[in-house]
């Protein structure tokens, strides 16, 4: 039996080596497909975005290609990432990212509010909640359509909204989202 000599170069460095070189080869890879793809994501979320909002704010829709215009306002509660007015004065509706089940900005979701202050619509667009219990904000269409054509003192007090059963921490965060909805209506219809 022979016993060959070890050495750390062929032993030690050169799967280190290659493993170094398969890392940089396929982060840029990853980069080259993020760089490649990150237009036609960012225009599929923008297209999300408007379906969603006419979606919640159906009486917006108008002859115009753009029924919408964003609203700039200074100091909104900071779950609020957009605020958009209908051109013909319907109402307004509101981005939000909220806190969810699955942590901070695990909840986003799109509300519509009318001229008079009463929702008109609700819309998650993303979430992560425990699929088949804290999920059904999305999957159950009872729990959203308590919503539409209520007002911020319906949304404020706990005791008015009809939580999932075994999804109460979900439904509380979604009510919240809401509120957080009409604190930026209330600052918006102020502004104007």
């Amino acid at each position: 039996m022979t016993k060959t000599k070890s050495n750390v170069m062929t032993d030690f460095g050169a799967p280190i080596i290659v493993l170094v070189l398969i890392c940089v080869i396929m982060s840029g890879l990853l980069a080259l497909t993020n760089n490649a793809t990150k237009d036609i994501i960012a225009e599929a979320e923008r297209k999300a975005n408007e379906e969603a909002r006419l979606e919640v704010l159906p009486e917006a829709v108008s002859n115009e290609s753009e029924p919408f215009e964003e609203v700039a306002v200074e100091g909104l509660p900071g779950s609020v990432t957009g605020v958009f007015k209908a051109k013909n004065d319907a109402g307004y509706t509101f981005s939000i990212t909220a806190e969810g089940y699955g942590g901070k900005n695990t909840l986003k979701m799109v509300v519509g509010i009318d001229a008079g202050g009463k929702i008109t619509g609700t819309k998650v667009l993303a979430q992560s909640e425990t699929p088949g219990l804290g999920a059904k904000i999305v999957s159950d269409p009872n729990f959203s359509a308590q919503f539409p054509g209520k007002d911020a003192a319906y949304v404020s007090d706990i005791k008015n909204i009809d939580t999932i059963s075994g999804a109460t921490r979900s439904s509380n965060f979604y009510r919240l989202a809401l509120t957080y909805a009409f604190e930026a209506f209330d600052m918006v219809k102020g502004a104007a």
